[in-house]
């Protein structure tokens, strides 16, 4: 060690103990002011043992005291950059209650030494006195609300691809049974003879899914990252799913969504001009009933219905269609309106459910391995979710698509 720093080392050791001198000096100096001031009491005089002895020790305190002030000064010079503080020493000796001892030389002197005890408040640094009260959860935007897969009937597959036969052509011959001219109604008469033909069609079964790499430290060390994790990959995988279900474009390997297989919709009264919303939907609604589909549900973007429900009619003010006094039904000219992020903005799609369906494979399932490529040797785990499905289109004729609706 250099000779400096056993320099410094040594005032400190100094400092310390005047310190300690200046505390024993204070308590034996309060115990003889308690004797004088019994002496007082009962004998209305101070005995000169007790006298010099008080003098004696104030005599020492203000000694200690400025031999303390002069280690402190000294200690101060070397550490300059430290800001000044008074020691014990220091408020004993300076304190309004020792001076005034000091010309009483009878009584006793309380003096307190308070600290303030507060917290440190520093940006972004946990404070040294309050436990932080963490919650066990990540806040994030919200999900959007699938709703297509409710609006569509499902059921099971157990292989890779599922097979449909199609009625081609039905060729209906059906007639009464008469005969003879003019013609009577007869037995043992041919009835009219119809037809059907059929074809073969299929869809294959698809896979969805997504992974994320973790830590096995992170999976251990936060008791809720797993589940997370678990809730955001399968709302990820269904959200992916709905998508496809409405807008899939059929590409190999891939689904064939609704509004895919939906037909245009075509205006069938020429003539006549349309110059709202609402009225494009109930025509498309006519598109699909004379080609005998029973249209129940129309999907649209949030923005295209709230444009909907906002419009008002030019001679009264009324709403067409919102009704700001309650609960929005959400049905127009019949049709359950399905409001969905998912629909394209501008488009409207009207259907009668029956003419498609869901066939699941696999359900969407979460699952964990650690060995995935190097996971051993990096103590990594890969979380993955993904799940198996067909979806059918019996007929392109079971729903209709509006564009350019207005937001």
């Amino acid at each position: 060690m250099s000779q400096e720093r056993m320099d410094q080392v040594q005032e400190v050791l100094n400092l310390k103990a005047v310190e300690k001198q200046m505390l024993d000096t204070h308590v034996t100096l309060e115990k003889w002011i308690e004797k004088s001031t019994g002496e007082l009491q009962t004998a209305l005089s101070v005995s000169n043992e007790t006298k010099a002895a008080v003098d004696k020790l104030a005599e020492d305190a203000i000694r200690v005291g400025d031999k303390l002030a002069e280690l402190e000064q000294k200690q101060a010079q070397r550490f300059d950059e430290t800001p000044a503080t008074k020691s014990i020493g220091d408020q004993v000796v300076m304190s309004e209650e020792f001076k005034s001892l000091m010309q009483r030389k009878t009584g006793r002197a309380r003096i307190e030494f308070k600290t303030a005890i507060v917290n440190t408040y520093s940006l972004g640094m946990a404070q040294p006195l309050v436990a932080g009260d963490r919650l066990n959860t990540v806040w994030h935007e919200p999900n959007r609300v699938l709703r297509i897969r409710d609006v569509i009937p499902a059921g099971r597959t157990s292989s890779d691809v599922v097979w449909f036969p199609k009625e081609n052509v039905f060729t209906n011959n059906a007639a009464h049974q008469v005969a003879g001219s003019p013609t009577i109604q007869t037995d043992n008469t041919t009835l009219g003879e119809s037809a059907i033909t059929f074809t073969n069609d299929s869809e294959q079964v698809c896979t969805l899914g997504h992974f994320i790499p973790v830590s096995l430290q992170a999976l251990s060390d936060s008791n809720f990252l797993s589940s997370y994790i678990n809730n955001r990959l399968m709302y990820g995988l269904k959200l992916k799913e709905e998508t496809e279900l409405l807008t899939g474009t059929g590409a190999l390997g891939t689904i064939s969504g609704i509004n895919t297989n939906a037909t245009a919709y075509a205006q069938a009264f020429s003539p006549h001009s349309y110059d709202q919303d609402i009225e494009y939907i109930r025509d498309a609604r006519r598109q699909l009933e004379v080609s005998n589909y029973q249209p129940s549900v129309i999907i649209m973007h949030p923005a295209n219905y709230a444009a909907m429900e906002l419009r008002r009619e030019t001679s009264n003010g009324q709403f067409i269609v919102g009704d700001p006094r309650g609960a929005s039904v959400n049905t127009i000219w019949g049709l359950r309106v399905v409001v969905s992020v998912s629909q394209t903005s501008g488009t409207a799609t009207l259907l009668d459910p029956q003419v498609f369906q869901i066939f699941d494979r696999e359900d969407a399932a979460v699952e964990v391995s650690f060995e995935d490529s190097t996971n051993f040797q990096k103590l990594m785990a890969t979380v993955r979710a993904y799940e198996r499905l067909a979806f059918v289109s019996y007929s392109t004729s079971g729903a209709v698509k509006i564009t350019g609706l207005t937001s």
